[in-house]
């Protein structure tokens, strides 16, 4: 009999305003120099210790389901820590992605075209316009992606053609044993508890709800033989985040060496796997999938809900005032703006370290040339009628959930190998199936827009505004980046230099380049342990509180890097 997967629904706790912090200290920018489109903006204090408000946006209601009310008590400032005005701004507007090109750190709403769903009901003929207008993007995306798959194919089998010829000898491992890994009754599963349970561990399905309504999946690592510490508490909680057309499930293939179990097992971390929104069939709680305004968001949502709602669920669950955190490509993306002056500059308090793989800040080489040119430049309009407003490309969902493993994953590392020039060089081929199960997920339509349409990121090169001076503040946790020689989708150089000029405020713990990396390669290479697992684990120790029974350790001190570019 199959055993059933853990399933746990966690309560949400009480709904919380997103905080926009703004200090005017002589180290910031003052508060009233962000102006907004609509005229309004953050006034000077008015000489009693409280700050004169004037309303950022109109209010608009968003959801045609009842939401709970938001409070717009004691919005004032307050200066009583004499060191600024920190204002707490309410939108009543929930999960509008065009509210966050309005934040002083990204760039002026000028540069994006993107504007988001109506908000007024949708009438029957309005169902009736959208479901045509899907069909034909439907038609229209399909045949693109069908087209990129067939070139996929040419391009993948003229690169493979020397190795045909005289095929490469791969490096074998003493830890491996691939026989026992490919046994007659092994099989390619999209279920992360299978995994785990092939290892002697096993994966508990947790809920979490964001503020603005939407449902994530947020996996926890279980450890049978795991053991408290003094206080009673497991070991040190770890919350993991995957990048973009990624999930959860990314970082539990490599069998006892996936970068889950290695931390749960080997080093005793309580390890907490998140994910965004959309991702393993997850829903809203008003909205149905099939709604448009279920998709309506980018990764500004993802910054401003999400990733608050899975750091506070994990520090509620483990009792950890602080956790650490693993970000990889767009989970340290959306972290870089989660943590920016103008998001939730606060949520760096809950970070013991800031651990950013292949960091998503500013473009690589890759977005110069196709299909990256082609699509920044379509603006919204243009976008919805080729790729409509639900999810994109709607045929990779229904190949994920219905085509054959073997096929989707065959499929799914072809065409990623040609858009961002990943191989599987530093992989143990027996893997590649595995890993491809879990990708590509769904992602919202309107979010691709932000990253690859006109005005979007690869379009802009950066995910924040590099005008300013300023991104963050000595909230922002201590920071440990890794990134690659051969990853060409994302560029660290311009992010270090700009922690040296300019993020004053920024701790660099350690700057790793791993040469012969590619952009997934921290956790899906045959060595990662040994190329990055330790030194993660070395990220994590230096900043970790104590445990009770280590009362006479003392932590080493967080210092800044010396960032030689």
């Amino acid at each position: 009999m199959a055993s059933t997967p853990i399933q746990r629904v966690v309560p949400p706790a009480e709904a919380k305003t997103p905080e926009y912090a703004l200090d005017d200290e002589g180290r910031s920018t003052p508060v009233n120099a962000y102006p907004y489109a609509n005229g309004g903006f953050v006034g000077p204090s008015n000489g009693n210790g409280l700050a004169e408000q004037v309303p950022l946006l109109s209010p608009t209601p968003r959801l045609a389901a009842p939401v709970p009310p938001v409070s717009r008590a004691g919005s004032a400032a307050s200066d009583r820590s004499g060191r600024g005005i920190l204002r707490r701004i309410f939108i009543d507007r929930i999960g509008t992605p065009s509210q966050h090109l309005l934040r002083p750190t990204f760039p002026p709403v000028s540069l994006s075209t993107y504007s988001p769903v109506p908000v007024t009901p949708m009438s029957y003929w309005d169902w009736v316009r959208l479901g045509v207008r899907q069909t034909i993007s439907l038609v229209i995306s399909t045949i693109f992606l069908v087209g990129v798959v067939i070139w996929a194919f040419a391009a993948e089998a003229l690169m493979l053609l020397p190795n045909w010829l005289s095929p490469p000898v791969r490096p074998k491992y003493d830890w491996d044993d691939a026989e026992y890994w490919t046994k007659a009754d092994a099989k390619v599963s999209k279920e992360p508890q299978y995994y785990a349970r092939q290892i002697g561990m096993d994966i508990e399905n947790q809920t979490v709800e964001t503020e603005d309504g939407f449902y994530l999946r947020m996996h926890r690592v279980i450890d049978p033989d795991a053991r408290p510490h003094a206080d009673g508490r497991g070991g040190f909680p770890v919350l993991i985040l995957h990048g973009l057309f990624q999930s959860s499930g990314s970082f539990v293939t490599s069998e006892e060496r996936s970068l889950a179990f290695w931390l749960a097992k080997q080093k005793g971390y309580q390890v907490y796997l998140g994910n965004t929104r959309g991702v393993f069939d997850m829903g809203h709680r008003s909205y149905s999938r099939s709604d448009p305004r279920f998709w309506d968001w980018t990764i500004r949502d993802l910054a401003m809900y999400d990733l608050p709602a899975l750091v506070d669920h994990v520090c509620r669950e483990t009792g950890y005032d602080k956790i650490a955190f693993i970000g990889h490509s767009q989970g340290n993306g959306l972290t870089f703006i989660s943590l920016s002056l103008g998001m939730v500059p606060n949520l760096g308090k809950k970070l013991s370290v800031f651990i950013a793989l292949a960091p998503a800040v500013y473009a690589g080489p890759l977005t110069h040339g196709f299909p990256f040119t082609a699509l920044n430049r379509l603006e919204w309009p243009a976008w919805k009628r080729f790729f409509g407003v639900l999810d994109f490309i709607p045929l990779m969902r229904w190949a994920y959930d219905y085509c054959p493993a073997r096929i989707f994953a065959t499929l799914g590392y072809i065409m990623f190998a040609f858009l961002f020039r990943w191989t599987d060089a530093n992989w143990l081929l027996r893997r590649k199936t595995k890993m491809f199960r879990f990708t590509p997920t769904p992602v919202s339509s309107a979010s691709i827009f932000w990253w690859c349409g006109k005005g979007g990121f690869a379009d802009r090169k950066c995910t924040l505004d590099d005008s300013l001076e300023r991104w963050y503040d000595e909230r922002f946790p201590p920071l440990s980046i890794y990134h690659g020689g051969r990853d060409y989708l994302v560029l660290c150089e311009p992010l270090l230099e700009r922690l040296k000029n300019k993020e004053k405020d920024v701790r660099v713990l350690k700057v790793t380049k791993l040469d012969v990396s590619e952009h997934c390669d921290f956790y899906w290479a045959a060595e990662a342990v040994e190329w990055a697992y330790e030194s993660f684990v070395d990220d994590i120790e230096r900043t970790r509180p104590r445990y009770p029974e280590e009362e006479g350790y003392v932590a080493d001190e967080h210092e800044h890097v010396d960032l030689e570019l």
